[in-house]
């Protein structure tokens, strides 16, 4: 589905589901309500458990599911960080920045003197009660991430491992579903969303990038999340806005 088909389907869906009584969207609203439904479907199509997910089936349950996700894979190296300055969680923690554009990652990985080690998010909580045990290191094949300090442009993780590695500063890896880029139906009059506008360069998008099969179940969920919105102003009762705030995937 095009741009073209979004726009022209959420008027169409909008318009019969509110009986052309509610006022009509323009362009940049209409491509702020795609997105967000674009984003919690691929939230809700990768978690099993989730509400929305009405198949409980989740990232690795299907081939379907998968292609639905591949055009969204990617995998990239945390740079390492100089620990000058900074107060680390554990004396011999390893300071890495997240890499940039993650939206749900699927594994962690410590590559350290030609081992590949599973990293094992902690808690803060978690990470204390382990520390008040004789042994305060993850067990063989094993790395703990904790989030360290940071600020909103950089994102800073401390990876722990094995006694052995202490010397070493290996690689970290990530494998990880990227946040997909915004779904634009039209000029939107200097306005952008998530730093994207309507085109066809770098920045630039027109339609989604996702998989045609999730196409319709993004336009329905975005029309949903419109009308949530029109019935919050008190035009209409809360026996709607409960049926309309079911998901449709």
């Amino acid at each position: 589905m095009d741009y073209n088909g979004f726009n022209e389907g959420f008027d169409i869906l909008f318009n019969n589901i509110t009986s052309n009584q509610a006022p009509g969207l323009n362009v940049h609203e209409k491509s702020l309500l795609l997105t967000k439904a674009e984003y919690e479907i691929v939230r809700n199509h990768f978690n099993a458990a989730s509400k929305g997910n009405t198949t409980g089936q989740g990232f690795d349950d299907t081939a379907i599911r998968q292609s639905d996700f591949s055009s969204l894979m990617d995998t990239k190296e945390g740079a390492s960080i100089s620990e000058t300055g900074i107060i680390k969680s554990h004396k011999n923690g390893k300071l890495f920045k997240f890499p940039d554009n993650v939206f749900i990652i699927i594994n962690e990985t410590y590559r350290v003197s030609n081992h590949d080690l599973q990293v094992i998010p902690l808690r803060y909580d978690e990470y204390t009660r382990l520390m008040s045990k004789p042994f305060k290191r993850p067990v063989k094949g094993q790395a703990w991430r904790i989030i360290g300090s940071g600020d909103k442009d950089t994102k800073v993780i401390e990876l722990v491992a094995a006694p052995e590695f202490d010397t070493i500063t290996g690689q970290y890896i990530v494998r990880f579903i990227r946040k997909p880029k915004p779904i634009i139906v039209g000029d939107l009059d200097g306005l952008d969303i998530d730093g994207y506008t309507f085109g066809t360069g770098d920045m630039q998008i027109q339609g989604c990038e996702l998989d045609s099969s999730v196409h319709d179940q993004i336009l329905q969920r975005a029309v949903e999340l419109a009308k949530i919105a029109w019935t919050q102003t008190g035009q209409d009762n809360t026996q709607a806005v409960i049926q309309a705030g079911q998901r449709s995937e």
